[in-house]
């Protein structure tokens, strides 16, 4: 377009200005880059540094939306991490939800393991956000898991700037069975629409710890496992049930994560 018709454009209405600056996509704040495929600690052998691990754990971890009637809230989250290819600076963030119990009705049960996995990418000093695995039910007679791509996502631009498009997504947790999804309407389809879910309440995966030494590491190679609470113990990474650190004699208890961590090669 010539320069000397655009004022005129303007004016009729024909060119619309931004009246605030764009958000720059993707997290850009973070120290690690290539850096993160390098010779540091690195306790799980997996080729990335420890540091780096967490400070993507963590930048990324997601925002749940919690409906009105939620029950069970309580969960002590963890995660791994694990390379994918060092060509396209490409990893994958497991994070596991560890909610100590589902609060259905009829289908209740002690510990519920449900989690989400982010592939993410660096390119030119920023990381972004590219695909999400949401379980939701997986395995089950009402499997709603999915992928989700990062534009099939939404981002909560209001709590905090840093949080632009293709940076930690905002994820809907279906009341007391915690599966989790990209939309309501997603949400209210789930579980051959039983599950439902709403903006109610909103809080980090882990909003009191930040996921500071909760890298589980592998199946392979276990930075933690055996975890006691009140006397009770999970092994997280084993195939073995997963309690939520209780066992109440009137209610069944869950399959935990070892069979979903080996799945996807973590």
């Amino acid at each position: 377009m010539h320069r000397s018709l655009a004022p005129a454009l303007v004016a009729l209405g024909l060119i619309l200005l931004p009246t605030t600056p764009a958000l720059a996509d993707g997290l850009g704040h973070l120290p690690y880059g290539d850096n993160c495929w390098a010779s540091g600690k690195d306790a799980d052998r997996d080729g990335l540094e420890d540091d780096c691990e967490h400070q993507l754990a963590y930048a990324f971890m997601p925002l749940f939306w919690f409906d009105s009637g939620e029950s069970g809230h309580g969960r002590r989250p963890y995660y791994a991490v694990k390379s994918v290819s060092f060509a396209t600076r490409t990893l994958r963030i497991f994070y596991l939800d560890t909610f100590f119990d589902d609060t259905g009705v009829t289908t209740g049960h002690d510990g519920d393991p449900e989690f989400q996995i982010f592939e993410v990418h660096y390119s030119a000093g920023r990381w972004y956000l590219d695909w999400v695995y949401m379980s939701a039910h997986r395995l089950s007679s009402c499997d709603s898991s999915a992928w989700y791509s990062y534009d099939q996502l939404e981002y909560d631009t209001v709590t905090s700037a840093l949080n632009a498009y293709r940076g930690w997504p905002t994820l809907y947790v279906a009341e007391d069975k915690h599966a989790t999804y990209n939309t309501l309407s997603t949400c209210d389809r789930g579980c051959f629409l039983q599950d439902y879910c709403s903006r109610h309440a909103s809080q980090y995966l882990d909003p009191t710890d930040r996921l500071v030494s909760r890298n589980v590491g592998s199946t392979t190679v276990q930075l933690i496992n055996a975890v006691t609470l009140q006397g009770k113990t999970e092994r997280l990474l084993d195939d073995a049930e997963f309690k939520g650190w209780d066992d109440q004699w009137y209610r069944p208890n869950s399959k935990g994560y070892g069979r979903h961590l080996k799945e996807f090669g973590f």
